[in-house]
């Protein structure tokens, strides 16, 4: 999907266009894995200089709360966020290093059983969180050997 379409369902849903979440749709599309505000703030500081964290915050919880992006935390204190997966319904795999995601293909939830009773699931999310092989031979190349 291209982000004039994301723009045209916030269109359609009452949202007013605006360049700055445009941009951040881009940005998200144009990079399969999880982002940090930072990351979005760095990239939009050019055609934005005065660009805030509220700003960009507020476009991200509207772009979440209305299904377009998916938002998780890694245990860093640091939310990140990728756009939401339209296919078929399926987890992934992410690394922390660089929030590339990889697609688990079964969903473990028939593994759990029966939920508790009197207990109705709205939706579910299964992450394995983990450092990817590029992340960790990048990780390899940087340990320089010690002399003894």
């Amino acid at each position: 999907m291209q982000a004039d379409t994301y723009m045209s369902e916030l269109r359609d849903r009452g949202y007013r266009l605006t360049g700055k979440r445009k941009m951040i749709l881009e940005f998200l599309l144009t990079h399969n894995r999880y982002i940090s505000a930072r990351e979005l703030i760095d990239h939009m500081k050019s055609n934005y200089p005065t660009l805030s964290f509220e700003t960009v915050y507020r476009n991200l919880k509207t772009l979440r709360d209305e299904g377009m992006i998916e938002e998780s935390s890694f245990g860093d204190n640091e939310t990140k966020y990728r756009i939401a997966c339209q296919d078929e319904h399926h987890h992934h795999y992410i690394c922390i290093e660089c929030g590339q995601t990889m697609t688990i293909e079964h969903c473990p939830m028939p593994a759990l059983g029966h939920e508790p009773e009197g207990f109705h699931i709205l939706r579910h999310r299964f992450e394995v969180l983990g450092i990817c092989a590029q992340c960790q031979a990048q990780a390899r190349a940087q340990v320089k050997p010690t002399l003894e």
